[in-house]
């Protein structure tokens, strides 16, 4: 296998050799089939790879209406197996979401700034002007009931704060307008919005270009909580262990991966909203009414031959997005919450729960342990981002099976559960339309741990394979387990 990837076609390669890409040949229609097809894959995958009963990523390369060779991805990162082969891990097939938490944080810390090269793959193509199209592309419809093509869904969006040298990459979505206009959504807390108004605030165009389809670490790192200032080509270039090539764009100073399948360039104008959504959103709602929404007006296009669209369908979980924030959104939040003193042993920002939930163990219960998680996330990220479970450390957070047991049957109905109202996520769907509005949303916090007070013979005993049996019985039935005819 190659690592680091140079672009999306060696990961695609990769995938398909390692049996977890399936290439579709037949005509698919970018009108909904697409989309019906990657919601299928998201919903059955939940995380795991092939081999453990998910589905394959897949590669469209017969899209009707469009020519040979313009094809669409999807579920690229849509397993542990396939984010483990994009994070270098020694044995992909073993993986699992803790393993990956410790590889990403073991590399993250690292910077390398990127390689400017003169040119590459990105420019064999190019548009400038009155010869912009976006409908060239096959960007789907993903969802029915959706306000239009959604072109840039696995993205990453470049942008450089007008005050100093930091450049933001972020993955937001974007709508096709018309044949030279996309419009999107930025929520309050990315970067990109508050770089936005800082243009917006001197009536100055933002410059942006929007990189589809790049490499697998680059699309990775775009959905990561990377910290203000901190420029997400450099932490790339960390996890890759070498620089990442990259290209100026065409109509301003930006840089993009030279790899990227396509590449949009143009300005945001200050002051100026078009119509967007609705959209089948990640929590598993159409959460988002059409509103009026920021505006990208593209001024040239450049892409490879034979380009590939990204296609990342957000809806009932789980979705690519989910997958990636649980290994690198959560193994943040475990690094930040052992920095402020916080006795964690794991986090799992739960895939299965449209990632609202955020589920912490610990060995040492403490009498308002999850105010304590909800305050950290608030002050690292401006936002209580999450609902919290707290648990006891003998719950696996990362079997769901086992969260959704400790919670059912350790969280006391009057003194477990708390009522959180800070900036929340407008899109969050518990949200009423006036909390939307104004950024007042409530969060839900969920103590599952016994309480510390109780002696150890009223803390009931948990009834399991593995805490009621002594272990010599436990060692004589798994070694001897596929003799007695089981799997």
């Amino acid at each position: 296998m190659s690592y680091p990837h140079n672009d999306m076609r060696e990961f695609v390669d990769d995938l398909e050799q390692e049996g977890e890409l399936t290439r579709i040949k037949d005509e698919i229609n970018w009108d909904l089939e697409a989309g019906a097809i990657s919601r299928i894959l998201s919903e059955t995958t939940l995380g795991r790879s092939v081999r453990n009963g998910g589905q394959p990523a897949v590669l469209f390369e017969n899209v009707k209406g469009y020519p040979e060779g313009f094809r669409i991805s999807t579920m690229t990162h849509g397993g542990v197996k396939r984010i483990a082969m994009m994070l270098g891990h020694k044995d992909p097939d073993s993986a699992n979401y803790r393993d990956l938490q410790d590889l990403y944080l073991e590399k993250v810390s690292y910077r390398t700034k990127p390689n400017l090269v003169s040119s590459g793959p990105c420019k064999e193509n190019k548009m400038v002007g009155e010869e912009v199209d976006l409908y060239r592309f096959p960007a789907p419809m993903i969802h029915e009931g959706d306000g239009g093509r959604y072109l840039c869904t696995w993205t990453v969006v470049v942008t450089k704060d007008p005050d100093s040298d930091w450049v933001n990459w972020g993955t937001y979505r974007a709508m096709i307008n018309d044949r030279r206009t996309l419009t999107g959504i930025i929520t309050p807390g990315q970067h990109g919005l508050a770089i936005y108004r800082k243009y917006e605030a001197r009536n100055e165009p933002m410059p942006f270009a929007i990189a589809i389809n790049p490499d697998p670490l680059t699309l990775f790192i775009g959905a990561c909580k990377v910290p203000a200032g901190v420029a997400e080509v450099d932490v790339i270039g960390g996890l890759r262990g070498q620089p990442l090539s990259v290209v100026k764009c065409e109509t301003n100073d930006l840089v993009v991966p030279a790899c990227s399948e396509i590449v949009l360039e143009g300005i945001m104008p200050p002051g100026i909203r078009l119509p967007e959504g609705p959209f089948g959103e990640y929590q598993g709602y159409v959460a988002s009414p059409r509103d009026d929404r920021l505006v990208y007006m593209v001024k040239a296009i450049t892409h490879r031959n034979d380009p590939i669209v990204g296609l990342m369908n957000p809806g009932l979980p789980v979705d690519e997005c989910g997958v990636c924030m649980a290994v690198s959104v959560a193994a943040e939040l475990k690094a930040e919450l052992k920095r402020c003193g916080v006795p964690v042993v794991d986090v799992n920002l739960m895939p299965e729960s449209g990632t609202t939930l955020v589920v912490v163990s610990t060995k040492t219960p403490a009498h308002g342990l999850p105010h304590i998680i909800a305050s950290v996330m608030e002050a690292s990220w401006g936002m209580v981002a999450f609902n919290v479970l707290v648990v006891n450390d003998d719950v696996d957070v990362f079997n769901p099976a086992e969260v959704i047991h400790a919670w059912s049957t350790r969280v006391h109905p009057e003194r477990g559960i708390h009522v959180r109202r800070g900036r929340g996520n407008p899109v969050s769907t518990w949200g009423s339309p006036e909390e939307k509005l104004n950024l007042d949303l409530p969060c839900i916090l969920y103590d599952a741990t016994w309480p510390v007070t109780w002696p150890v013979w009223d803390v009931p005993r948990k009834s399991s394979f593995k805490t009621l049996y002594p272990e010599r019985t436990q060692e004589k039935i798994m070694s001897n387990w596929k003799e007695y005819g089981f799997k």
